[in-house]
């Protein structure tokens, strides 16, 4: 999680009073901020990284004024039309480009130096180290709109980039620059780069690398350009209204930009409030209070959002446009227990008579681990995160629809499993050393999407097994699933059936009650290539879940 550096005579100015050091400390504690240490005027303290409007001081004043009742509710924003114009001319390789403005400025030494905080921390986190996403801060007063987003030739174009005193081609940007030493790579492939003029050809930056020196924000700026290149239109929008908000708490507007490209035009920021749903019995059920309507709406108020009661049951609330963590009703439910306090909860004993009884589904699962494992299988444990590369492309299948992470903290760790087998034969990779034969099992969860339900998501248990040998065939597999079965007491079929990541002819479904339950095969040479396997492999992968119903209705 990343560590914030403040001033607390900053803080103090633009809080309107002074606290003590406890209090700062209990008051970010609230926050679910812990301070590091606090040396002097300055404040360290380590933010959560779902929370990226609390990266500067701008936005935890915020939070600290409805903490203390000093301003309470949905902070409003005064916007205007700009009348600028982006013009999206960029590279297909970063085709999302936004902007904004921020007038009124009244900026010292620190307050430029906590803009480029937050931009560096969100850089560093939900930019993902610029790949995604990167952000430039320019003074308004050197461009001369209309701004052009273009792909340029990176050995013909030159400017003066920041910490630098001479002219530089984007080529030798990327060479001798430390930014383009660091973040070069991105681009480094194509033959164009990405580059903001305005409409005298002077450079505003060469995203995601470095802005020029001649466009750099200062303490005599009164107006600033914001503006946002991404791969991906969501995450840009929400960058650029966090880091616009954040700023805007030094100045007087947020001004909304125009950007046109070949097909249509947008503004930006869309500075649109989100409405959610809160149930009132979610709070009771969840923490154990019963709060009324009314005080609900208080404690949301505190942390800076706004509600209304739509009925006794039922609560309409609005979501500030930088709260990017608000995603469900129970992170609705976290804020009104952070108003509260949580050091106002009452413990509760639990009844004399409650007692832990394991769930049927972990009861089978641990049967299957010890009947696995009497097989001469050995379990492997992997994380349920994974990427798409993994699940979908080495394993020569499509995508389907998969539940992914906004901000993974690494590429390898993006998403969530919606098969096992990948991993099994991922972990075969890893092993070639030990020697043959490998035989190895996993029972774990698998998510898939699923419109149908409440959080858009499905989990099931499954088990998957793969057997890694240099005379290996699908029979082997096929005695190893007859044997499991068995010792359930379960009858099944196999129906042939075809799966890109099996031979054709040598891959069958697994029906119990002719219901599909999974699917038994050899892996296909282009698999164990993509793996670097030289040896067969047979894989199998069964929902367990569909297994214990089975199991259950045979035994009444």
């Amino acid at each position: 999680m990343p560590i914030i550096d403040i001033s607390k005579t900053d803080m103090f100015e633009l809080l309107g009073m002074e606290l003590s050091d406890s209090e700062i400390e209990q008051l970010l504690a609230k926050l679910k901020c812990e301070v590091e240490t606090i040396e002097n005027d300055i404040v360290y303290y380590e933010a959560t990284h779902d929370r990226p409007d609390l990266f500067s001081v701008e936005g935890l004043v915020r939070a600290l004024k409805g903490l203390m009742r000093l301003e309470v509710g949905l902070r409003k924003f005064e916007v205007y039309d700009s009348k600028i114009v982006l013009k999206n001319m960029g590279p297909k390789y970063r085709p999302v480009v936004l902007g904004a403005t921020v007038e009124g400025l009244k900026l010292n030494e620190e307050a430029v130096r906590q803009i480029m905080q937050i931009q560096e921390k969100l850089h560093s986190t939900y930019c993902r180290n610029r790949r995604k996403v990167s952000i430039g801060v320019y003074d308004l007063s050197t461009i001369t709109p209309p701004i052009r987003y273009i792909a340029a030739d990176p050995r013909t174009v030159k400017f003066i980039p920041l910490d630098m005193d001479r002219l530089m081609t984007l080529d030798e940007i990327l060479v001798e620059h430390p930014k383009g030493i660091e973040y070069g790579y991105i681009i480094k492939e194509y033959s164009r780069y990405p580059l903001l003029i305005d409409s005298e050809d002077r450079v505003l930056s060469m995203p995601p690398i470095i802005n020029s020196d001649e466009t750099k924000v200062t303490e005599d700026t009164e107006e600033v350009f914001i503006d946002v290149t991404a791969v991906d239109y969501r995450m840009a929008m929400d960058i650029l209204r966090v880091l616009v908000t954040s700023i805007a708490e030094r100045g007087e507007k947020i001004g909304i930009v125009r950007v046109i490209d070949k097909n249509n035009s947008i503004y930006s920021p869309d500075m649109s409030t989100r409405t959610m749903n809160l149930e009132t019995e979610l709070i009771s059920d969840l923490v154990g209070i019963n709060l009324s309507p009314e005080r609900i709406v208080e404690l949301l108020k505190i942390m800076r959002l706004d509600a209304y009661c739509e009925n006794e049951d039922l609560l309409k609330c609005k979501i500030p446009v930088y709260r990017l963590d608000i995603l469900h009703p129970v992170d609705l439910v976290e804020e009104v227990v952070m108003a509260y306090g949580y050091e106002n909860l009452e413990p509760e004993l639990l009844p004399p008579e409650h007692s832990g009884i394991e769930k049927g589904l972990e009861r089978f699962t641990r049967i299957l681990r010890e009947i696995m494992i009497g097989f001469g299988m050995q379990e492997v444990a992997n994380y349920m995160m994974t990427n798409r590369d993994l699940l979908y492309r080495k394993m020569n299948i499509e995508e389907s629809p998969t539940i992914e992470v906004v901000n993974p903290k690494q590429e390898k760790y993006s998403c969530l499993r919606t098969w096992i087998v990948p991993q099994l034969i991922e972990v075969l990779s890893a092993s070639k050393h030990a020697g043959y034969p490998q035989r190895i099992f996993e029972i774990g969860d698998v998510v898939h999407v699923d419109y149908t339900s409440e959080n858009l998501t499905k989990q099931e248990r499954h088990l998957a097994f793969v057997i890694a040998d240099r005379a290996i065939g699908l029979t082997d597999a096929l005695v190893l699933i007859r044997s499991l079965f068995n010792t359930l007491g379960l009858s099944y079929s196999l129906r042939e059936t075809k799966h890109g990541s099996m031979i054709e002819g040598r891959c069958a479904e697994i029906l119990v009650e002719e219901e599909p339950i999974g699917i038994v095969g050899e892996i296909h040479p282009l698999v164990l290539v993509n793996f670097e396997l030289e040896v067969p492999v047979v894989a199998c992968e069964i929902n367990i879940e569909h297994c214990l119903r089975a199991v259950l209705s045979s035994s009444r």
